[in-house]
């Protein structure tokens, strides 16, 4: 008897989370807006990678966990080719909030070794630039429960910041 009483609730539960995907939750852009410099060190030191988030849901997304891979461009690399050399990775535990219909930055540090930039830094210091990519995702919480959205960027890093 109980079995039959739960079952029109498990029902209309079920009806409830698919009529939410019917495109009342819509998916989070995430884009890497550049990385810049944060300080250096002796043996290293910290970029800030700049992650742009555009909440277009008529509520508040809250997201934790952004995984992230930075790859830079190998100096011997030829334009077209896919000679990339990982250069950081890693996890972001804070929570990024943004609101409905809100586009929010967040600046993301990214710790690195100078054994790490390899033959990257002769580019850097060379020309003031190197190639990097940079992709990964984040878990996201929406009123339908958790989405993993991924994000991916390529770009030049000059000294003086990212473009």
């Amino acid at each position: 008897m109980r079995m039959r009483n739960r079952l029109p609730a498990a029902l209309a539960a079920a009806a409830l989370v698919l009529s939410a995907c019917n495109g009342t939750v819509q998916r989070p852009e995430i884009d890497l807006e550049g990385v810049t410099v944060g300080s250096l060190g002796l043996s290293g030191g910290t970029l800030v990678a700049n992650i742009r988030v555009r909440n277009p849901n008529r509520f508040t997304l809250r997201a934790n966990d952004l995984r992230y891979q930075l790859f830079l461009r190998k100096p011997d690399a030829q334009p077209g080719d896919s000679a990339w050399t990982r250069f950081a990775d890693g996890t972001y535990p804070d929570t990024l909030t943004v609101g409905a219909g809100r586009t929010r930055t967040f600046p993301i540090p990214v710790s690195f070794s100078f054994g790490q930039l390899a033959g990257a830094s002769r580019q850097l210091l060379g020309y003031g630039r190197v190639d990097y990519r940079a992709e990964g995702t984040v878990d996201v919480r929406t009123p339908i429960g958790m989405r993993e959205v991924p994000f991916h960027k390529t770009g030049t890093f000059m000294m003086s910041g990212g473009r």
